[in-house]
């Protein structure tokens, strides 16, 4: 795509993401280096106190070595015990040196590392090579001796063991530094990517400056109509240029979209088959209602009625007449559609329900009772059924003054267990929730 194609607009708008993009990939690029190498400094130095760490454990390995082969030489002059401690005194030769040099970096470590060689060196000098002579030539080491020399060891085991701790606080320093590193990188990226898209947006206003506006009048006028809201006009523009044929080409847009809108809600709404209300648009109709109905502290009244034995209608007669069956009930249900106090949908298979506003007391029940007589005065034949010779329904009633605490599934829950009360009583009858409740209660 060429940039001229964009126009002098579109070519300083381009521009300038792309310089704010090329900056912010080359932030990117830098901190993300930044945070290799803390991650990397992170795993050297755990690497390094792993090597510190196996080295201590060797050198501790071989006093202790040493020590038993020691004592148990002096114990049984059993020249099998000066194995492990001449093995003892070559690996802590060779560890001690290790140790002292994994340690150079860390100055604290290194120190406490020297501590442990020279009390070690100090051990075999002063206690385990003389203890060992003497058991060679047969002599009887003294008690203080064998004492001083208990004390020596107990004393490396205990530095052993702080080195070992302290080796564990140089992890943490060394693993709380690379988190320090990569915070301080990322908060940089932030505060650079921000600081980024500010010179970008104080860039972009100023060249938007002069068409922001009716942009954005635009905007709400085109999300209003995405609501399938078209009262709204668009934003008047006298200027000559592509925003003024675009204002004109979204004013034709609202006036074809609001028609076409308009006759596909109607289509939509519809059930094709019976030209009621479906079910969708009652639910939606429903919710308008009810909150109408609790702010006025109105009763809402819903009537569910469903065909008895409607399977058996169409195992006996075939699913064309069953649907010629629902059309001619459903023509018969217009007439007891009046908005906006009455309002009929069918629910679902051969379930239809009525939606009553502002009746009295006992018009609903009324209004269920007129619909039953008026299927049967219908007098559609139904030999299969098992309530009577022509089809029939079965009727579902309640009532309800719409609150805070109930939702507008309640009235329906209601209405259908009134319905299946009927059902459970023979069919082709009404019941009433309210009556159910006092007649279960009595």
């Amino acid at each position: 795509m060429k940039i001229n194609s964009l126009g002098k607009l579109g070519s300083k708008l381009l521009n300038s993401i792309i310089f704010s993009a090329f900056l912010i990939i080359i932030v990117v690029i830098g901190l993300t280096f930044s945070i290799r190498l803390a991650l990397d400094a992170n795993i050297k130095g755990q690497r390094i106190l792993d090597n510190i760490e196996v080295s201590s454990n060797q050198v501790f390995r071989a006093i202790i070595d040493q020590e038993t082969g020691q004592r148990g030489y002096s114990l049984t002059k059993d020249e099998e015990f000066l194995e492990p401690y001449y093995l003892g005194q070559e690996q802590f030769s060779e560890s001690s040196v290790e140790l002292l040099k994994h340690t150079e970096n860390f100055k604290s470590l290194h120190i406490e590392a020297l501590d442990i060689v020279q009390i070690g060196e100090y051990w075999q000098s002063t206690y385990a090579e003389p203890l060992v002579d003497q058991a060679r030539n047969g002599e009887v080491p003294n008690i203080k001796s064998l004492d001083d020399a208990k004390h020596v060891t107990d004393d490396f085991r205990s530095i052993s063991f702080e080195f070992s701790k302290s080796i564990e606080k140089e992890r943490t320093v060394v693993r709380n530094t690379m988190q320090t590193r990569i915070n301080s990188t990322l908060i940089t990226l932030v505060v650079a990517i921000i600081i980024i898209i500010l010179i970008n947006l104080w860039i972009n206003f100023k060249i938007l400056k002069s068409l922001i506006k009716p942009i954005i009048r635009l905007s709400n006028c085109v999300k209003s109509y995405t609501e399938h809201n078209f009262s709204r006009k668009v934003p008047k523009y006298n200027k000559q240029d592509e925003l003024f044929e675009l204002i004109q080409n979204v004013d034709i847009m609202r006036t074809e979209l609001s028609s076409s809108i308009q006759s596909l809600e109607a289509k939509v709404n519809i059930d094709g088959l019976t030209g009621l209300y479906n079910r969708g648009y009652f639910n939606e109709l429903m919710v308008q209602v009810w909150e109408d109905a609790r702010k006025k502290a109105e009763p809402l009244s819903m009537i569910i009625l469903d065909i008895d034995y409607y399977k058996n209608y169409n195992d006996t007669y075939g699913h064309l007449k069953g649907d010629e069956c629902l059309k001619i009930i459903s023509h018969k249900l217009k007439d007891f559609n009046h908005e906006p106090f009455s309002y009929v949908a069918r629910f679902g298979g051969e379930e239809f329900v009525v939606l009553l506003r502002k009746q009295g007391d006992f018009e609903p029940e009324k209004v269920a009772e007129d619909i039953r007589k008026a299927i049967l005065n219908l007098q559609i034949p139904h030999r299969s059924s098992a309530t009577c010779e022509y089809v029939t329904v079965s009727v579902g009633v309640a009532t309800i003054v719409p609150t805070e605490d109930t939702k507008p599934t309640d009235i329906y829950t209601m209405a259908d267990q009134a319905l299946y009360e009927s059902k459970n009583n023979g069919r082709n009858q009404v019941t009433s929730y309210e009556n159910m409740k006092k007649y279960q209660t009595t």
